[in-house]
């Protein structure tokens, strides 16, 4: 519990905000189901809960000893969770038409669940360059960073295009690690990498200077 609260005061503000997007994306949801009776798009706070966990467990390795196991750990379970926060912007696929005020109503449902989404993938890995830039020179983080965001985009490829989840490295790994390598034979591969990465590295690149801005004027 202590552990727990660390993390929270340590985090304040942003916990603050992903909690109030959280909050808002799932009344909307259950406004979704009153209104309508239907439970199709339920599974978004699923893919919210693990849209979650990249913000969470960069929390905690922020107060983990650097060079012990639990933080390499840590940072492997970080990275393979990363793609789960920008994964909900591709649930706009599920987008329903089936009359206009639902169509509105479900676009900005989804909008809400990719935003938390979004907020908690950019905020776990302002996390992580805080770190990384505490080890490494500026020009190294950003080289990481960049990286972290194209990769990303092709694990939104595992999961949205070839239908792989972060679980699947340890319940299948030969199924997934064989995809991944025929997919490198894929154009479409490389072009929704490259696309959805941008997107998300300049997503990225607008919070931290916003963010280094704030914290100079602080």
């Amino acid at each position: 519990m202590n552990k727990i609260l660390t993390i929270y005061f340590l985090n304040k503000k942003q916990n603050s905000n992903l909690v109030s997007l959280g909050i808002i994306s799932i009344a909307l949801m259950l406004l979704r189901v009153k209104i309508t009776h239907d439970i199709y798009l339920l599974f978004l706070i699923w893919n919210l809960f693990l849209g979650y966990i990249p913000y969470f467990l960069s929390s905690e390795i922020k107060i983990t000893v650097p060079g012990r196991f639990k933080f390499y750990l840590l940072f492997v379970s970080w990275f393979l969770f990363l793609p789960n926060a920008f994964y909900l912007l591709t649930d706009f696929k599920h987008l329903n038409h089936d009359n206009d005020l639902q169509y509105l109503f479900d676009t900005l449902l989804l909008a809400c669940f990719s935003i938390a989404g979004f907020y908690a993938g950019i905020s776990s890995m302002l996390q992580i360059q805080g770190l990384l830039e505490m080890k490494f020179h500026s020009k190294k983080c950003r080289q990481i960073i960049v990286i972290l965001c194209y990769l990303s985009a092709f694990g939104v490829y595992l999961g949205r295009v070839m239908r792989f989840n972060s679980w699947d490295i340890l319940s299948n790994p030969v199924d997934l690690f064989s995809t991944i390598l025929n997919s490198t034979q894929s154009f479409h591969t490389y072009e929704f990498t490259f696309y959805f990465g941008s997107f998300i590295l300049i997503i990225y690149s607008i919070s931290y200077l916003l963010f280094e801005n704030k914290t100079t004027i602080s």
